[in-house]
C-alpha cells in the first residue's frame, strides 16, 4: 500500500495524417519538385511535397472547412511531406477566421520544417513532426496557443519518430506543451511551455533536452518521462506543476541541472514510479511550495546533489495529507541525497516504507506547524531503511527519528570525537516500535518529553509475541538531554482481543561513549497514550490495550546516565553498565502523576531495576532534593530470583549520608540500596557525608547490628566483602576519624542482622545488612572508647617536629663548617681570602610521644639526607679581628613514618634552602657566628592504604641562629677548649592542606626557640715537613626547645608534642691536605631527656677549598 496516491496521466491518441483532401475551389499553395518563395500572402492551406520547397515570409494561413475542428479529417493547415520537401516560414500566422483550425503544421516522412517567428492558434495540435528524422527541423521564436480561450489544444508540439530543435518557443493553453513519442529527439533552448496535463512529455524511447526553459502544468505534471529509454534532460530554467513537477514512470528517466521546481502547494516536486524509473537532480535544485518534495515508488530511484525543499501551507483541513520532504515506497525504491539537502516547513522530513531506502549526505530539516504528529525521519514496514551519512540537523518536529515494523534508521557520520548531528524534538527524539532499529552516532539531541521511546506492538498469535518484536536503539558518542521528561520510555501494547499474553521483548538500548541527562532516566508507559488518551486508536485505528509485562535491556559502555528509574511491577528491566559507565541516580523534580499533580518526594526519589550488572562502573546517588535521600531497589524479590546484582572489576557506589546513629531505621539520613535477591562480586562503597547529629557522633558506641547507619540490605545471598569501603574506611564531615562498613548476615563473622532493621516488605531474618559504623581504637577492657583517626593524621601531627629536627641538623653542619675555618692553621693567611666547600650528610632519628596514640600522640622514624655547598664571599682582616661572609645552599630529602599508627605510610619531602652566614673572630679566640636561612619544602603525605593523601606545596621554613664562643689554650700543645652557646629560632609556614579523605588541615604555622649550651675540645697536630695539619675534636651540648607545643586544626584542634630537651655529642676530624684544600668528617648523636623528644644520630663529610 503506498503512502501517497498519484494521479494517473493520459494523453490523446496519436493523430495519423492520411488521405489529405484539398478543396479545389479554396485558395491553397501546393508546391512539388520546385522551390517557391512567397511574401505577404494569405492562404487557406500550404502544402509541400515530392521534393517541393516553400519559403514564406509574413504569410497568413486561414484554413478552410477541411481544417476546421468541426469537420477536420486530419488535415493540417501547413504540411511538408516526403524526402527533400521543405517548408521554411518567417513571421507567419496560422489562425482560422471563419472557423477554428484544428491542426497547425505537420512535417512528415523526412520533410524539413523550419519556422522563425510567428503564431500558431489551433485547437488540436500546433506542430506535428511525424517520421521526420532530419536534424534541420527547428522552430524559433514561435508562439503556439489555443484558438479557443477556454479549451486547450491537445499538443503544442508533437514529435513521432522525429528530430526537432526549438529555440525560444512559447506554448500556452495546451494539454501537452511538448510530446515526444517513438524514439524522437527534441532539443529545446529557452522558451516556455504550458501544458494543462503535462508540460513536457517523452515516451517510448524519446529524448527531450531542455536548456533554460520554463515549464508549467496547471493540472498535472511538469516533465513526464514515460517508458524505458524515454529521457528528459533539463539544464537551468524552472518547472511549475499542480501535481508533479518531474515525473518518471515505467522506466523513464529525467536528468536536471540547476532547475527550480514549484508545485503550488498541492503536488510533488519529483516522483520516480516503477522499476528503472530514474530522476537525477544535478547542481542546485529547489522545490518550493510543495506537499511532497521527492518520491520514489515501485522501484523508482532518485539522486540529488544540492537540494532545497520548502513545503507549502499546512493542509489541516485534510489531516491524512501530510507535507513530506522526501519519501519512498516499495522494495527497490531508493533516494540518494548526495550533497547538501535542506528541507523546511514539512510535516515529515524523510519517509520510507515498503522496504524502500533513503540515503542522505549533509541534511537539515526544519518542521512546520501541523495539527497532527510531525516526524523528522521515519522508516516503516519491513526492510525499509534510512541512512544519514552527513552532518544532520533535525528541528521543530514532534518526533526526531521513528523506526517501526522491522525498519532501520542510521545516522553514522563523523569520527568518535565529533558531535556534528543535532536533533531537537518537541515530544520524542527517537522512537522504535515493533522491531524498529535506530543507530545514532555523534549527535547532540534534546527533547521536551521523551528522549528514547521503545514500544512492543503485538497483534499476532499470543504464543508468538516475542517473535520479531525486539526494538533496538544504538547510541554512540551521543548526548541526550530531556530536562523535563524521561530519557527512556518503554511500553508494550496488544490488541484488545488478545488474552493471557506472554511477556514480549520490548527492546534494547545500547550506549557507547554517550550521555543521557533527564529528569527521569527510565519511565514506563506509552507516550501517545499520554498525549492522545488511552482510548485513542493511534495504531492504524486498531483497538489496543497497554500491558505491564515485557523485558527491556539497557547496555551502557563508557557512558553517563542521569535520572531515576521507574518500571512496571511485572516488567523485567536489566541494566548492564560497563567500562567506566556512571549512573547518577537523581530525584525527579518535574514528574507528574496521572492526576496531573507532582508525585510525592518518596516516589520521585525511588529507583527500581530488575537486574543490575556493574562492571568497572559506578552508581552515584546525586545531591539531595528537599533533604530527601534516594532509595534504589534491585530485583523483584521473587523466590526463584537468581543473582540480581552482579559486580565485577572496579564496581563503585557513592552514597550520601548524614550521621544519624540512634534514629529509627526508616528515619536514618542516608541513601539506601535494597537488593531483592542474590549478590555476586564485590563493590567498593564511597561516602559523601556531613556530621549530621553531632551529639550522635560524640556519643557513638561500639559497632553493633543496630548501631550506625544501614546503607545496603540484601534479601538473598551475599558475602562479607560483597560491599566494602574504598580504603577500608571513610570520613564524615571533615573530621579525621575512620568510619567502617560492617556486614551482618547469615554467614557473617560479625553475626546476624537484626530483624528489626529489615527494610524489605518480606521480613525474613536471613538477610544481610551492611552498616556504616564509627571506628574505635582498642583501648582494653574498662577503658573509655577512643575514635580511630585516619592513618595520615599522625603524619600531620609529627611533620613540624620532623622539619624542626632536620633544620637543626642543617644548622649544626653549617656551624661545623665555620668552626673548621677558625681552627685552620692556615686560615689567617691573607692570600686565602675566599673559598668554597661541599658537604654531604645524613641523619636518622626517632621522635617519641609521652601522650601515646590514645591521646593522639605519635612518634616517628626520620631519615634525612642532604647536600650542602657554600662559598666564602669575603674575608676582612682589621687589626685583631677577622670577619667572613658567605652563602650556603642546601638540598635535602626528608622521609618520616609515624609510629604507633595502623596503616601509617612513609611521607617524603624535598627541601631547598639558602643560608647567609657571617663570622667574626678576634685574635684572643672570641667569635660570633650568625646564620639566616630561608627554605621551601614540597612533597607528599601518604598512608599505607591509599598512598598519597595530600600534596605539600610551597611550605616555607625560616631559621635564625647566633652562636658565641671563645677558644682557650690548654697546657697541652695543640689542645684547645671552646665553650659555646647558641640561640636559634625556627618558623614554619604552611598553606592550608587538602587531604584525599576530604579533610582540611590548618598547620597553624608552628615555631620554636632553641638554646644550646656546651663545649668543644680540639686537638691539632701539625706536620713540620709540609705544613699539613690534622684536627680532632669532640663536643657535648645540652639543648632546650620551647614554644613548640601548639596544635594543628582538622575540624578542631589536635595538640602537637614539643621537641623537648636533649643532649648531643659529636666527634669529628678535619685535615688540611694543602694550603688550599681541607677535608672534614664527623658523627654525632642525640638523646632525649624525657619521654617526648628526639633521639638519633647523624654523620657528614665534606671538602673545603680556599683561594
Amino acid at each position: 500500500m503506498y503512502k501517497k496516491s498519484l494521479l494517473s496521466y493520459t494523453t490523446t491518441a496519436a493523430i495519423i495524417l492520411f488521405n489529405i483532401q484539398f478543396n479545389a475551389h479554396a485558395k491553397t499553395l501546393e508546391v512539388s519538385q520546385e522551390k517557391k518563395e512567397i511574401t505577404n500572402e494569405t492562404y487557406e492551406i500550404i502544402h509541400a511535397k515530392d521534393g517541393g520547397q516553400i519559403i514564406g515570409d509574413h504569410l497568413t494561413v486561414l484554413g478552410n472547412k477541411d481544417t476546421s475542428q468541426i469537420s477536420n479529417k486530419n488535415v493540417f493547415a501547413v504540411t511538408a511531406e516526403g524526402n527533400n520537401s521543405a517548408i521554411k516560414l518567417n513571421n507567419t500566422t496560422i489562425q482560422g477566421t471563419d472557423s477554428v483550425i484544428s491542426l497547425g503544421i505537420e512535417a512528415k516522412e523526412d520533410a524539413i520544417l523550419q519556422m522563425t517567428g510567428g503564431t500558431i492558434r489551433v485547437s488540436n495540435t500546433g506542430v506535428y513532426f511525424s517520421n521526420s528524422q532530419n536534424d534541420k527541423n527547428n522552430l524559433k521564436d514561435v508562439v503556439i496557443t489555443s484558438s479557443e480561450n477556454s479549451t486547450p489544444l491537445i499538443n503544442g508540439i508533437k514529435a513521432n519518430k522525429s528530430i526537432v530543435a526549438l529555440k525560444n518557443v512559447t506554448v500556452t493553453q495546451a494539454a501537452a506543451g511538448i510530446f515526444a513519442n517513438d524514439h524522437s529527439t527534441i532539443t529545446v533552448s529557452g522558451g516556455s511551455f504550458n501544458g494543462r496535463e503535462v508540460g513536457v512529455n517523452a515516451q517510448t524511447g524519446s529524448t527531450i533536452i531542455l536548456n533554460n526553459a520554463e515549464i508549467t502544468s496547471s493540472n498535472n505534471n511538469g516533465l513526464l518521462a514515460d517508458g524505458s529509454g524515454s529521457e528528459i534532460k533539463m539544464t537551468g530554467g524552472s518547472v511549475t506543476a499542480n501535481q508533479t513537477a518531474l515525473y518518471a514512470i515505467n522506466g523513464g528517466q529525467i536528468d536536471t541541472t540547476d532547475v527550480a521546481l514549484t508545485t503550488d502547494g498541492k503536488g510533488s516536486g519529483a516522483v520516480a514510479l516503477g522499476s528503472g524509473s530514474i530522476i537525477k537532480l544535478h547542481g542546485r535544485t529547489t522545490i518550493d511550495n510543495t506537499v511532497n518534495g521527492l518520491g520514489a515508488v515501485g522501484g523508482g530511484k532518485i539522486t540529488s546533489e544540492e537540494l532545497t525543499v520548502i513545503g507549502g501551507k499546512a493542509i489541516n483541513s485534510d489531516p491524512d495529507r501530510t507535507r513530506s520532504g522526501v519519501w519512498t515506497a516499495d522494495a527497490g525504491s531508493e533516494i540518494h541525497l548526495t550533497g547538501k539537502t535542506t528541507i523546511e516547513n514539512v510535516d515529515e522530513g524523510l519517509y520510507a516504507d515498503g522496504g524502500s531506502k533513503i540515503v542522505s549526505g549533509n541534511l537539515t530539516i526544519t518542521g512546520g506547524e501541523f495539527e497532527k504528529i510531525t516526524v523528522a525521519v521515519g522508516a516503516y514496514e519491513p526492510n525499509s531503511s534510512i541512512e544519514l551519512k552527513g552532518k544532520t540537523i533535525l528541528q521543530n518536529f514532534d518526533v526526531g527519528l521513528a523506526a517501526a515494523n522491522n525498519s532501520t534508521i542510521k545516522i553514522i557520520n563523523g569520527g568518535i570525537d565529533t558531535v556534528a548531528n543535532k536533533i531537537a524534538a518537541k515530544k520524542v527524539v527517537l522512537s522504535a516500535l515493533a522491531n524498529g532499529h535506530i543507530d545514532l552516532a555523534n549527535a547532540s539531541v534534546t527533547a521536551e518529553v521523551v528522549g528514547l521511546q521503545l514500544i512492543s506492538l503485538s497483534k499476532a498469535d499470543p504464543d508468538n509475541l516475542q517473535k520479531n518484536q525486539s526494538n533496538k536503539i544504538n547510541l554512540t558518542n551521543a548526548d541526550v538531554h530531556v530536562e523535563n521528561g524521561a530519557g527512556i520510555l518503554v511500553g508494550a501494547v496488544v490488541e484488545k482481543n488478545i488474552e493471557n499474553h506472554t511477556a514480549p521483548s520490548i527492546g534494547t538500548v545500547n550506549l557507547k561513549n554517550s550521555k543521557i541527562h533527564a529528569d527521569v532516566l527510565l519511565d514506563d508507559g506509552i507516550l501517545w497514550n499520554k498525549i492522545l488518551g488511552k482510548d485513542a486508536n493511534w495504531w492504524d485505528g486498531k483497538e489496543v490495550k497497554e500491558i505491564s509485562n515485557g523485558t527491556f535491556t539497557l547496555n551502557a559502555d563508557h557512558s553517563t546516565l542521569e535520572g531515576r528509574a521507574k518500571i512496571a511491577q511485572e516488567r523485567n528491566v536489566l541494566f548492564d553498565l560497563k567500562n567506566k559507565t556512571t549512573w547518577i541516580v537523581q530525584t525527579s523534580t518535574k514528574e507528574i502523576g496521572d492526576d496531573g499533580k507532582q508525585l510525592n518526594i518518596a516516589q520521585r526519589s525511588r529507583s527500581d531495576v530488575s537486574v543490575l550488572n556493574l562492571n568497572n562502573s559506578s552508581i552515584v546517588f546525586d545531591a539531595l532534593v528537599d533533604d530527601h535521600y534516594h532509595t534504589l531497589h534491585i530485583g523483584s524479590g521473587k523466590p526463584d530470583t537468581q543473582a540480581v546484582y552482579n559486580a565485577s572489576g572496579d564496581a563503585k557506589i557513592y552514597f550520601n549520608t548524614a550521621w544519624s546513629d540512634g534514629d529509627a531505621i526508616a528515619d536514618q539520613k542516608t541513601d539506601k540500596l535494597l537488593i531483592h535477591g542474590n549478590v555476586s562480586g564485590s563493590t567498593t562503597i564511597y561516602i559523601t557525608s556531613d556530621l549530621g547529629d553531632k551529639n550522635s557522633v560524640v556519643n557513638a558506641s561500639n559497632p553493633s547490628n543496630t548501631g550506625g547507619l544501614s546503607l545496603i540490605q540484601v534479601s538473598g545471598e551475599a558475602k562479607e566483602d560483597s560491599f566494602k569501603l574504598a580504603k577500608g574506611y571513610t570520613t564524615i564531615g571533615g573530621e579525621p576519624y575512620k568510619y567502617t562498613l560492617t556486614a551482618y548476615g547469615p554467614t557473617s563473622s560479625h553475626g546476624n542482622a537484626d530483624i528489626g532493621q529489615n527494610l524489605f516488605d518480606e521480613k525474613n531474618k536471613n538477610f544481610w545488612d551492611f552498616r556504616l559504623h564509627k571506628a574505635f581504637l582498642d583501648t582494653g577492657s574498662g577503658s573509655g572508647i577512643v575514635s580511630a583517626p585516619v592513618p595520615q593524621m599522625a603524619s600531620y601531627l609529627v611533620m613540624p617536629n620532623t622539619l624542626f629536627t632536620t633544620g637543626l641538623t642543617d644548622m649544626a653542619k653549617q656551624n661545623a663548617f665555620l668552626a673548621d675555618m677558625r681552627t685552620s692553621v692556615l686560615g689567617r693567611e691573607k692570600n686565602k681570602q675566599t673559598g668554597f666547600f661541599l658537604y654531604t650528610y645524613g641523619s636518622t632519628g626517632t621522635l617519641s610521644s609521652e601522650r601515646g596514640p590514645f591521646k593522639y600522640g605519635y612518634g616517628a622514624d626520620i631519615r634525612y639526607a642532604a647536600l650542602q655547598a657554600g662559598v666564602t664571599l669575603a674575608a676582612i682582616e682589621e687589626q685583631n679581628v677577622t670577619t667572613r661572609f658567605g652563602l650556603v645552599g642546601t638540598y635535602g630529602q626528608i622521609s618520616f613514618t609515624p609510629k604507633d599508627m595502623q596503616d601509617a605510610g612513609k611521607s617524603s619531602l624535598d627541601k631547598w634552602s639558602l643560608t647567609a652566614y657571617g663570622s667574626i673572630q678576634h685574635d684572643n679566640g672570641f667569635y660570633i657566628n650568625t646564620l639566616l636561612s630561608y627554605g621551601i619544602i614540597k612533597g607528599d603525605i601518604t598512608n599505607a592504604v591509599i598512598g598519597k593523601t595530600a600534596k605539600l606545596k610551597n611550605a616555607k621554613m625560616l631559621s635564625i641562629s647566633t652562636t658565641v664562643g671563645k677558644q682557650f689554650a690548654t697546657g697541652m700543645e695543640g689542645l684547645t677548649f671552646e665553650p659555646q652557646a647558641q640561640l636559634a629560632y625556627q618558623h614554619l609556614m604552611f598553606d592550608t592542606i587538602s587531604d584525599a579523605d576530604n579533610l582540611t588541615i590548618d598547620m597553624n604555622n608552628p615555631h620554636q626557640w632553641l638554646i644550646r649550651v656546651g663545649g668543644r675540645l680540639t686537638k691539632t697536630v701539625v706536620t713540620a715537613e709540609n705544613g699539613h695539619s690534622i684536627s680532632l675534636y669532640g663536643k657535648v651540648n645540652a639543648v632546650k626547645t620551647f614554644g613548640d607545643d601548639e596544635a594543628i586544626h582538622i575540624n578542631k584542634n589536635y595538640q602537637r608534642d614539643p621537641l623537648g630537651s636533649f643532649i648531643e655529642g659529636e666527634l669529628g676530624i678535619s685535615a688540611q691536605l694543602s694550603p688550599n684544600i681541607s677535608l672534614h668528617g664527623d658523627v654525632s648523636a642525640q638523646q632525649k631527656l624525657q619521654k617526648t623528644g628526639i633521639t638519633g644520630a647523624s654523620f657528614s663529610g665534606g671538602i673545603h677549598y680556599q683561594f
